[in-house]
């Protein structure tokens, strides 16, 4: 409602009738065109007669009267104006233009110099929110406070709009509120809801007050209320005060802050707090305070996060997101509403482009800091990555990362020879209250030197170290172990190759009169890398890149690249990458050791799954790629990832995510399928449907249905959503320029 009487204000801005002092000549005339007298003769006066009253000082101009002042025109049957007082009497099919919006009367009376007046039986349009108006008579009392009459405003186009209010008065102060008594809700001319008096914000800009509220109900929650109040604190930061009643849990307060310093520089803050006041048997009944391996003990329950870009002098870039919650179930209990982890995720990935790190089942939090400098072909990363487990029998042992500290350049020149070099380099502190806790240190450089023999082969051979030094603080691990702690150790190995490739093109003709030619580039290749064995037995083992595998690999496949000539017109050439096919394999000369298994080979399967991939990106309708893994030795395929997006013009579309994965005895780990349909019914009318399935278990994991119906100042929708903790039916009503309502409703948990 906020928002509605706001265009109303901005509706009754009629700054535009009052315009700067008049003089017109002393003169009777027909057909006359009269122009303002003063340096600035930026007003023409034009109408069929003219006449002044000298004795009065009144000037008088009749038939098709038009006023051209600067980004305005007003025209009318009759203007009478006072030369003394600045006062003007407007009569007969008045209207002023401004842009695209305007104001009609039969009768007005204004006071230039005061900038106030009166207009009957007047009605306009605000281009901006398509907003209508009329009033029985429409007064301005000052610079920014209107007074409206028997009022009516909506924003549907038509004489029989589908909606629109009506007030018996309206008083609105710009910037400020609005006053209106015995407000009406009407539907085409049914009257459907009544207010006797109404009070609410009228401002151009941001504005404080109250939010539209949420209602539902659910078995854990009982009847719940969700009220937002926004408070514009400055043009650069706003707060909403979000209060959460639930009839079987008590109220959750939590505050959201934003505020935006630039484009780069902004941040939002959001914060639940809760005194959960359940019955504790309850709750143990429901395993609500016992999940596996967790528990939960306090009532005091809340939710921290908050996201922020930062820019810094010199070019520095970062981000800092933080994620803490007060207990394991927290985010699976409170899953509605404006606290909950969906709108917290959307919030996040509208105004930042990323969303929460994780989703609202994982049990280990994350926290980072990143800030980045880049160059050319160098980049530098610092970072801190804090792990909240939620588990407290795990939570002390939890590794954290503080700081980390990358840098990396991509291949480029050796100064100025034909040498090139990369490399990358990581430090690390790992830290952690109870546990093995210390420092590392990574380098890679790597060299290399392309070279082109005829043409028609392309080698590289390269060489490059691995370099890894600890610092071991603390260690807590077996007693037979070798690792010693307030000790140094490295481990120091090289790693050698070549990789060569070869292009074969071939141009083919086609028939069609916009595809003319298909360009069909094959590129096969193969490479060879080697890396020793080394002793990693005196080196702790933080995480999986502690252990380097051994390598003696040749690897080798064949991509196919297919382009397009497209001629649009005489002179209009297109090329188009249309489809790219690669398929790979590798042989293990001899099988990796020293570090995390490899399951692709083995010591009697020394060849990989022969991997293809297809990705096909037609000009319009159609992205599809597809992957799969296939055994040469079980004659079979132990991977398949097919992910299709097809839609038309209209805006219909089809997604089809599906995922097949086996392990090596051919047991099923993964077999699941998203799809995900748009269709644009009617004009107006779209059905959206979403269902992921688990072919594995032959089950439903999650269903959405919804149907939107879109006018043009109306919106309605339904929705339907089934998984197996949760079943929601959702109504939405939208009145364009007034606001939003939704209730929802639950037959099943929350």
């Amino acid at each position: 409602m906020r928002k509605t009487v706001r265009i109303v204000g901005l509706c009754l801005l009629m700054v535009f009738l009052f315009f700067p002092d008049l003089a017109a000549e002393s003169q009777d005339g027909v057909g006359k065109s009269v122009a303002a007298a003063g340096e600035d003769s930026r007003y023409q006066l034009r109408a069929d007669h003219f006449s002044y009253d000298e004795r009065q000082n009144i000037y008088t101009a009749r038939g098709n009267v038009t006023l051209h002042a600067p980004g305005r025109v007003i025209t009318a049957d009759e203007v009478r104006l006072d030369a003394l007082t600045r006062e003007a009497i407007l009569e007969g099919h008045i209207r002023i233009e401004q842009d695209n919006d305007w104001l009609e009367g039969e009768k007005a009376f204004l006071d230039l110099d005061q900038e106030t007046g009166i207009i009957e039986s007047g009605k306009g349009f605000l281009a901006e929110g398509n907003f209508h108006f009329s009033g029985a008579v429409i007064e301005k009392l000052g610079p920014q406070t209107y007074h409206v009459e028997q009022a009516t405003f909506t924003t549907c186009d038509g004489d029989r709009p589908s909606w629109h209010f009506r007030t018996s008065d309206l008083r609105v102060t710009l910037e400020g509120y609005g006053f209106a008594k015995h407000t009406r809700f009407h539907l085409r001319s049914v009257p459907v809801l009544y207010t006797p008096y109404l009070v609410f914000p009228a401002k151009t800009k941001r504005q404080t007050g109250l939010l539209p509220p949420r209602l539902g109900k659910g078995k854990l929650l009982g009847y719940n209320v969700d009220l937002p109040f926004f408070w514009a604190i400055s043009r650069s930061t706003d707060a909403t005060i979000y209060s959460h009643y639930m009839s079987k849990r008590g109220v959750m307060l939590g505050p959201e802050f934003r505020y935006a310093a630039s484009k780069q520089s902004k941040g939002v803050f959001r914060f639940d707090y809760l005194h959960d006041q359940a019955d504790r048997d309850e709750l143990q009944e429901q395993n609500f305070y016992s999940l596996p391996g967790l528990t939960r003990t306090t009532r005091d329950r809340w939710w921290w996060r908050s996201k922020q870009d930062i820019a810094l002098p010199h070019g520095i870039q970062g981000n800092m997101d933080l994620d803490l919650v007060s207990d394991p179930d927290y985010l699976q209990t409170f899953s509605s509403g404006f606290g909950s982890w969906v709108e917290s995720d959307r919030v996040f990935r509208k105004t930042f482009g990323r969303g929460l790190i994780n989703d609202d089942t994982i049990t280990t939090r994350e926290s980072n800091l990143l800030l980045n400098k880049t160059w050319a072909a160098q980049a530098a990363n610092f970072e801190l990555h804090y792990y909240q487990n939620l588990n407290d029998d795990e939570d002390e042992t939890t590794l954290q990362q503080l700081p980390l500290v990358t840098y990396s350049a991509s291949k480029q020149p050796l100064l100025g020879g034909p040498f090139f070099w990369q490399g990358d380099g990581i430090y690390v502190d790992y830290w952690r209250p109870e546990g093995t806790r210390g420092h590392r240190v990574n380098l890679e450089p790597q060299l290399s030197l392309p070279l082109r023999r005829g043409g028609y082969l392309e080698l590289e051979p390269f060489v490059g170290m691995l370099e890894t030094a600890y610092l071991i603080e603390h260690y807590d691990e077996s007693a037979d172990s070798r690792v010693r702690e307030k000790t140094f150790n490295n481990r120091a190995l090289y790693e050698a190759g070549m990789d060569a490739s070869s292009e074969i093109v071939g141009i083919f003709r086609m028939d069609g009169e916009t595809w003319t030619k298909t360009k069909h580039t094959v590129r096969p290749q193969i490479g060879y890398e080697y890396r020793p064995e080394v002793s990693q037995n005196k080196l702790p083992s933080f995480d999986s890149t502690d252990r380097v595998n051994s390598r003696n690999r040749i690897a080798y496949g064949l991509v196919n690249f297919f382009s397009a000539r497209l001629d649009q017109a005489p002179g209009e050439v297109e090329y188009l990458d249309f489809a790219r096919l690669e398929i790979s394999q590798f042989y293990d000369i001899s099988q990796p050791d020293g570090g995390e298994p490899d399951p692709s080979t083995s010591r009697d399967r020394p060849f990989s799954n022969i991997f293809t991939q297809l990705d096909f990106t037609p000009k319009r309708y159609l992205n599809f790629t597809y992957k799969n893994g296939f055994s040469p030795y079980d004659m079979d395929f132990k991977s398949h990832n097919l992910l299709a997006h097809l839609w038309d013009n209209r805006g219909d579309k089809l997604i089809i995510d599906y995922q097949r994965q086996l392990d090596q005895d051919d047991k099923t780990i993964l077999d699941e399928i998203s799809t995900e349909l748009k269709l644009n019914v009617w004009e107006g009318v779209s059905l959206n449907v979403r269902n992921d399935y688990d072919l594995k278990r032959t089950r439903n994991i999650k269903s959405e249905y919804n149907i939107t119906i879109q006018r043009q100042c109306w919106g309605i929708s339904a929705s339907y959503v089934d998984d197996p903790d949760d079943r929601r039916v959702a109504l939405g009503i939208s009145l364009y320029g007034v606001g939003e309502l939704q209730a929802n409703t639950y037959s099943s948990g929350d």
